[in-house]
């Protein structure tokens, strides 16, 4: 992909995005945690089965988007991206597929290892699907500013 410094700097600093799947048409909102991939290009995120409702969406329409709109806690300046995409959702290995995308949450949530210590007592919620979603289209808007034309990002 190629995407200016800052927009590389909302995928990699930034702590959450509003992931938006479709159900029956309508726009259905939560914010998660992501992962990113550079080669290829590829978010990630996943979701206990405990909350796998959006999951069941995004296997009867796979367009998703993932709007970075929130740096709180991220150590970077206000940008606005938006990523369009198609999710493809792997439950093949609910107790460790989720695993490989370990070392990228301990460095957005290091307390991370303090939940996982005590993983016996919640194990329904450590049963994740993971959900991976090729880019198609990002829209990027510098310093936040929505009332300016974006910036289209060349995949």
């Amino acid at each position: 992909m190629k995407a200016p410094n800052w927009v590389r700097d909302v995928f990699e600093h930034y702590l959450i995005c509003e992931f938006t799947s479709i159900d029956n048409g309508k726009p259905i909102t939560f914010p998660l945690l992501f992962f990113y991939n550079d080669n290829p290009p590829k978010f990630a995120v996943t979701s206990s089965i405990l909350f796998s409702r959006k999951i069941g969406h995004m296997k009867k329409n796979p367009k998703v988007s993932l709007l970075f709109s929130n740096p709180e806690g991220s150590g970077v300046e206000k940008h606005v991206v938006l990523v369009q995409g198609v999710a493809k959702c792997d439950d093949s290995d609910l107790d460790h597929g989720w695993e490989r995308y370990l070392p990228m949450w301990r460095k957005k949530e290091p307390y991370i290892d303090g939940f996982l210590a005590a993983r016996e007592q919640f194990g329904w919620f450590w049963k994740r699907i993971v959900v991976e979603v090729e880019p198609k289209k990002i829209l990027a808007w510098k310093n936040g500013d929505t009332s300016k034309p974006a910036e289209t990002i060349s995949l």
